[in-house]
């Protein structure tokens, strides 16, 4: 039994019961002929040879209640595009595939470029965010819902509970975020959630005190899912990041847009499969889930310092040591955790993983310091569009044209 708990700035909507997939879609559909929602699905090509990628075709492909689906791929030759177009072929609504390594999208980029726009650099990030200009340009959604391409054990259902509370015209919403557990092989997962991120928070609120966008952070279950669902009048105006700090940044943007009263969290899946990252001794910093701690590290470090806070080397030393002692005292809850429902839990793994994020926390410290900016967030569409006023029509001739 889920709990019903709302103690927390946002609103939490629990899954207490299974609800009839059938019964939710049918009052989202008609909800959504004032209130077109739009699918958002950032993939990399290579997801189509793994198991999630066609779980999740066969799953949408007849949901009543989606206006328009695009993806946008990244990493595809021109014959891989043409496949996967073909995957889609028998969809009942509009499907639009943004092909990143075409020439003429590409092109766009370059335009975007030369007239001083930060494009950021190919993957998840920019993807997203140029998919979120194609879908705004179209001007005939009224909600933008994302997830991940990987997801072994998808349901459809969890689409239908992200949608669910922005597109019910007597709820309020302007933003959910998904959230569930992450057990998998017996073992907890979500490791940089569990040993970095919320260790990481105690810590800052430690040092510089309780603030209102550490209670924000802090009111989300699963701050680093990627499914999410936003009304696109606030997608209009949120600048994000380009590497893997996309999560933080559009947290950080949500809570300047909106009030907590217009943000909820759902529960979407009792538990949620996809590809595991590994965390080796001697990894390269650079990549993996160190590199994970760097970015969110640096974008998070930004947002805070935006907000007054003050980071120099003798604050870093103190947050360090202060984020160990928390992740440290978290592990023995999690160990307390696995051992009453029989999970498997290596605490030497657990400290080695919080020794690399700390070491991955100084890292990303010193990079801020020398460069406070770091990596420049994407601008919001709204900016782009009133400047480049004909541009959307470029990008749905573009998009449009290589899907006929």
């Amino acid at each position: 039994m889920s709990d019903f708990i709302q103690n927390r700035k946002i609103t939490n909507l629990q899954m207490i019961n299974k609800r009839a997939l059938y019964d939710i879609e049918s009052e989202i559909e008609v909800f959504s002929y004032d209130r077109k929602i739009t699918l958002l699905l950032p993939s990399l090509y290579s997801e189509f040879t793994g198991e999630a990628m066609p779980r999740i075709i066969k799953s949408l492909e007849t949901v009543p209640y989606i206006h328009r689906l695009v993806l946008s791929l990244d990493r595809a030759s021109e014959k891989e595009f043409e496949s996967v177009k073909k995957l889609f072929s028998g969809f009942n609504f509009d499907v639009q595939i943004i092909w990143q390594d075409s020439p003429r999208i590409m092109a766009l980029y370059d335009y975007l470029e030369k007239h001083q726009f930060y494009i950021g650099y190919q993957g998840k990030g920019r993807g997203v965010w140029f998919a979120i200009g194609y879908i705004l340009s179209k001007k005939d959604t009224k909600v933008i819902a994302l997830h991940d391409c990987d997801i072994v054990n998808y349901d459809r259902g969890l689409l239908a509970r992200l949608v669910y509370p922005l597109v019910n015209p007597s709820l309020a919403y302007e933003f959910s975020k998904g959230y569930y557990s992450r057990v998998s092989h017996c073992q907890l997962y979500g490791r940089v959630t569990r040993l970095y991120l919320t260790p990481i928070l105690q810590a800052l609120k430690k040092i510089f005190g309780s603030r209102d966008f550490f209670e924000f952070l802090e009111s989300f279950r699963y701050i680093l899912s990627g499914e999410f669902a936003i009304r696109t009048d606030m997608a209009a105006k949120v600048r994000i990041t380009p590497d893997w700090g996309l999560e933080i940044t559009t947290l950080g943007e949500v809570y300047n847009l909106a009030t907590p009263a217009r943000v909820c969290q759902v529960e979407l899946l009792a538990n949620y499969e996809h590809k595991h990252q590994e965390l080796k001794t001697g990894q390269d910093p650079e990549s993996g889930l160190s590199k994970m701690v760097i970015d969110i590290t640096r974008a998070l470090f930004r947002i805070l310092s935006q907000d007054g806070l003050v980071f120099t080397p003798a604050v870093v030393r103190s947050l360090r040591v202060t984020y160990i002692n928390f992740a440290r005292v978290n592990i023995e809850k999690y160990d307390a955790l696995a051992k009453l429902n029989g999970l498997r839990f290596d605490r030497h793994e657990e400290i080695s993983a919080v020794e690399q994020f700390s070491a991955a926390l100084t890292m990303a410290a010193e990079r801020f310091m020398e460069d406070p900016i770091g990596t420049p967030l994407m601008p919001g569409w709204h900016r782009v569009i009133s400047a480049e006023s004909d541009f959307g029509n470029r990008m749905i001739e573009v998009i449009e044209a290589e899907n006929r």
